[in-house]
């Protein structure tokens, strides 16, 4: 049997409201709308949004819960890390977007190029590229 083609971890969230995260996915992010569901009340309940094989699932809380609220009253416990082709481009295209650039692009020591943004649920987001060998510092123990 072949290896399906699809990403091997798909970052799903249960927010309060899909399209505000969905609107910042496509809109600042540049994803592509893939599929949604439409709930009895006319807005959705679910989205998936992709891009150059990045996948995001979004679903709606059945009722009120804890966490899933827009203006989060505590920091995220998960951020994403995304690999793109081209950090640089990627990083220009959104920054003409006018999306806020939480760490700027930066080459780590680890070998990744990388920058990150915070999503409207208060979500990290990082978008990285591997352009050099990992080479820690002396006083970095690396196994």
């Amino acid at each position: 049997m072949d290896e399906p083609n699809f990403p091997h971890v798909v970052p799903s969230f249960t927010v309060d409201a899909v399209e505000p995260l969905r609107d910042f996915y496509i809109e600042q992010l540049g994803f592509a709308h893939m599929m949604g569901i439409v709930g009895k009340d006319g807005k959705l309940d679910t989205a998936i949004v992709v891009r150059d094989g990045m996948t995001v699932m979004i679903g709606r809380a059945e009722k009120p819960a804890p966490g899933t609220e827009l203006t989060p009253k505590y920091d995220r416990t998960v951020d994403l890390y995304f690999y793109v082709r081209d950090v640089d481009a990627y990083h220009a295209e959104i920054a003409a977007r006018g999306v806020a650039i939480v760490d700027a692009l930066t080459t780590h020591w680890w070998g990744d190029r990388s920058f990150r943004v915070k999503d409207p649920y208060g979500y990290s987001i990082s978008f990285a590229q591997t352009v050099a060998e990992f080479n820690p510092p002396a006083d970095v123990k690396a196994m």
